[in-house]
């Protein structure tokens, strides 16, 4: 295998060199659309982290939080055992 960049290039024929006019530009663009989709993963990765830390920290929050008191209007709840079946002691 040749190493020789100079001799290389001197091989080139000029149509060539039309044809590979473009490919550095080309090659430039693809490593910083690479560069994008790597941030935007980064990103992605970086939002559900958060998003999780935020839900796991509110749901521990919510064990420590006081219950409660029952309402007055629980009366009217479907769980009050007003219904007809709770004498027969069915639950739905």
């Amino acid at each position: 295998m040749t190493d020789d960049m100079d001799g290389l290039i001197g091989v080139v024929e000029p149509v060539d060199a039309v044809r590979l006019a473009g490919v550095e530009a080309a090659v430039w663009a693809r490593v910083a659309e690479h560069r994008d989709r790597a941030r935007i993963g980064q990103v992605r990765v970086a939002a559900v982290a958060v998003a999780l830390a935020v839900g796991g920290m509110n749901g521990g929050l919510m064990l420590f939080a006081p219950r409660p008191e029952p309402s007055e209007m629980r009366i009217f709840t479907v769980s009050a055992g007003l219904s007809p079946l709770s004498g027969l002691d069915v639950r739905g």
